[in-house]
């Protein structure tokens, strides 16, 4: 029988990888700079004779890899946790990354490149790995950090930035000039885009997995949110967008479902088993031979970029009010040369604008970086604390008062959190109608010419099915600000200021007209549509008000189907100190808590964290009194620092003596027969009155009489003469109990 190679491949794989990441625990370094060891190698640079030959099919299982890390990530950060981070994380990577492009355009220039070299340089440094991080942060146990929300909210930006930047790159390299109409249609396009996954995602995704966990198995759970993952990384690649976005985007409409945790332990062990495939594979494009040519120039960009990174993002956190202890440890968390880099050079070669070594030079880079991002990461906190014992007084105490403030002003600008609230439906809905109408155009408008035979016709009919499907949103877009009621100076609420309103339902008028403009003539389509606007609005608006209320609850629900619950966790959150956060802790069932009243446990006093919630099975209790006891495998939600948390993981999640737990397991048991004699002290006594539980440990299971079997006999029945009693317990308890009643 013929062994397929990629069997043999994978064999060599798992087994260096396996041995060399068992040798990195052994020492103590990160599992997955193991993984890159591994994949040098295996890799085809190492030996003679290379030790992998199907690299194709290794490729598709790294990318799995990426696949399945990305949408692990997903389950773990929602975007309504990252939401708390996400205004501070979008101005971090859009200052970072605009710092990083200039710095690497003026890198390439210093060492004497091509200009067209020089901007695929700095392209390639402005995006870190967001697998490697996220690989690492994982590895060390801080995911659920604040720094590590924060670098998850530059990341889930940067790889957005990314697709706009790789767009810019391939107009550039085909006109040899940037587009700015161009390069803003593919902007529009990404938002409208993922925006149309999120809104239909959320609208049917988490119902779906709700009525599938429930009523299905585990295996038909698994085999849902797998078909879910890879059909919307189909459709990332259809639209050219990274398929690791797209896996991302799944896993984070799924976190929303009440299965989220079932898929992630689900789902774990493919990540760990393609994540380790993935990271070998990267570790075997390592060429010992390019590097030396190249060390100088390889040398010179990893100081850069790993200087750059660390303090643009410092300085981007800083100005959004992130204290100095957070933004030195994003910095120094971001502080890697992603392997989008490889697209960008890639793609510079194969159209033959960049030189060749671009690409070997940028794989180095990647692979440096790599292998130090797990000890920046490690090693952040403690050159944070050092550099703010290092700082004077005053330096801190503004830095300290900016923080506060920036929290304050935050929290405290209601009305226009109210305003961004309306801008955002507003928004979404121009969104839902935009995709319909876009579907309704590429997909009706030729199969209503097929069917009459006329373009104008089909044209009409496509327009009119796209108008009446979309009319709900419409009617959103139209009265969304008509319902939001500011809080006036006297305290009295009162309708939008000056022209919110009229510019509102403008701007929706137009929005519509511009959309028609695909199916008509544009001075048409404005005029028909501002006529049709009329109709609906005068004759349809109490249906349309209808149906857009029902789509809008229905969406809220995916949520958060209790509104009470999440106001009152958007005020916790919003009255939260800016140094703490909220974290979800798993009672190990060996833990000092378990088992004993809040009163008793003195959490507070030991940990100096406050439990918000306890949530046991499918009930949350929240705001739990002193009297209320913690049960094993219940879920505390805790809020408090980043060392008060690492505090009580390690005596909740990871009590001391795990690593003995199995002195004391049931192996030690056993099951043994005692012949109850004449002169037995068993004789004539009921089981309970025996004290075999209380004095011996041991649990009677049986009794033979006159040929009849009594399995787990009742407490009350009594030892007769010539029983054969079956009994269950320690080894040693057993043998001293059948010599003390034979």
């Amino acid at each position: 029988m013929t062994l397929a190679p990629l069997i043999r491949d994978l064999a060599v794989i798992l087994g260096v990888a396996g041995l060399v990441s068992l040798l990195f625990h052994r020492i103590r370094q990160p599992v997955v700079l193991g993984y890159l060891i591994a994949g040098v190698i295996v890799g085809p640079y190492t030996f003679t004779h290379p030790l992998v030959h199907d690299l194709p099919n290794i490729h598709v299982w790294a990318e799995l890899g990426v696949i399945f890390l990305m949408f692990s990530l997903g389950l773990e950060f929602s975007f309504r946790k990252l939401s708390r981070v996400g205004v501070s994380a979008g101005i971090t990577a859009l200052f970072e990354v605009s710092v990083m492009l200039g710095l690497g355009y003026l890198t390439g220039r210093l060492l004497g490149w091509p200009k067209t070299d020089c901007l695929f340089l700095a392209a390639m440094m402005g995006i870190s790995s967001t697998t490697i991080i996220v690989r690492a942060l994982d590895e060390l146990q801080l995911k659920t950090r604040r720094f590590a929300q924060m670098i998850t909210g530059v990341l889930i930006v940067e790889d957005l930035l990314a697709v706009l930047i790789l767009v810019a790159l391939s107009m550039m390299a085909s006109t040899q000039e940037f587009g700015g109409l161009a390069l803003l249609g593919a902007a529009g396009k990404l938002v409208l885009v993922v925006g149309s996954w999120f809104l239909a995602g959320y609208f049917v995704v988490p119902r779906l997995v709700r009525y599938v966990g429930r009523r299905g198995s585990e295996e038909m759970l698994t085999i849902l949110s797998l078909a879910l993952c890879l059909m919307l990384v189909v459709g990332a690649s259809y639209f050219n967008y990274s398929v690791a976005l797209g896996a991302f985007i799944m896993g984070s409409i799924l976190a929303e479902s009440t299965e989220s945790q079932r898929i992630e332990e689900i789902i774990s062990p493919l990540r760990d088993l393609f994540a380790a495939v993935f990271f070998v594979s990267v570790g075997m494009l390592i060429n010992p031979t390019v590097l030396w040519k190249n060390a100088g120039a390889v040398l010179v960009i990893v100081c850069v970029h790993v200087i750059g990174k660390i303090l643009s993002v410092t300085v981007g956190s800083l100005a959004t009010g992130q204290t100095l202890r957070t933004s030195v440890q994003v910095g120094f968390g971001l502080a890697n040369l992603g392997e989008f880099s490889f697209v960008i050079a890639a793609m510079g070669v194969a159209l033959h604008v960049t030189q060749d070594t671009l690409y070997p030079i940028a794989v180095a880079v990647s692979l440096i970086t790599t292998f130090l991002t797990p000890y920046c990461i490690r090693y952040s906190h403690k050159f944070a604390v050092k550099l703010e014992d290092k700082l004077p007084s005053r330096v801190k105490h503004v830095l300290t008062r900016y923080a506060a403030w920036s929290q304050e002003r935050r929290a405290g600008m209601v009305e226009r959190q109210i305003f961004y609230q309306a801008l955002l439906r507003w928004f979404l809905n121009g969104i839902a109608v935009t995709a319909l109408c876009f579907l309704s155009r590429e997909l009706l408008r030729p199969w209503f010419e097929m069917i009459f035979g006329n373009p104008i016709l089909a044209a009409f009919s496509a327009w009119f099915s796209a108008i009446v499907i979309s009319s709900p949103f419409a009617w959103g877009m139209f009265s969304v600000f008509s319902k939001v009621r500011f809080l006036r100076a006297d305290g009295v609420l009162g309708a939008p200021r000056g022209g919110t309103l009229f510019f509102a339902r403008l701007s929706t008028i137009f929005w519509v007209g511009a959309l028609s403009a695909g199916f008509f003539p544009a001075w048409f389509a404005v005029a028909f549509t501002f006529a049709i606007a009329a109709v609906f609005i005068g004759v349809f608006h109490r249906q349309l008000t209808l149906v857009y209320e029902w789509f809008e609850k229905t969406f809220v629900e995916t949520f958060d189907p209790k509104q009470k619950s999440r106001r009152s966790r958007d005020m916790l959150r919003s009255l939260a100190p800016w140094d703490a956060h909220l974290v979800r802790i798993k009672v190990h069932p060996d833990s000092f808590i378990a088992g004993k009243k809040l009163i008793d446990a003195k959490f507070r006093a030991t940990f100096g964290l406050s439990i918000v919630a306890i949530q046991r099975g499918s009930r949350a209790i929240v705001a739990p009194d002193a009297e209320q006891q913690v049960f094993p495998k219940d879920e505390l939600l805790v809020l408090g620092t980043d060392e008060q948390v690492d505090r009580a993981r390690v005596a909740l999640e990871r009590p001391p003596g795990l690593a003995d737990r199995f002195s004391s397991s049931i192996e030690g048991y056993d099951l043994r027969l005692l012949e109850v004699k004449e002169d037995a002290p068993l004789v004539g006594k009921t089981i309970r009155e025996s004290g075999l539980r209380e004095h011996y440990g041991v649990l009677v299971v049986g009794i033979e009489r006159a040929g009849r079997r009594i399995m787990n006999p009742e407490s009350d029945s009594v030892f007769h003469i010539r029983d054969s009693v079956w009994i269950v317990g320690d080894t040693k308890r057993l043998e001293k109990m059948i010599a003390d009643h034979e």
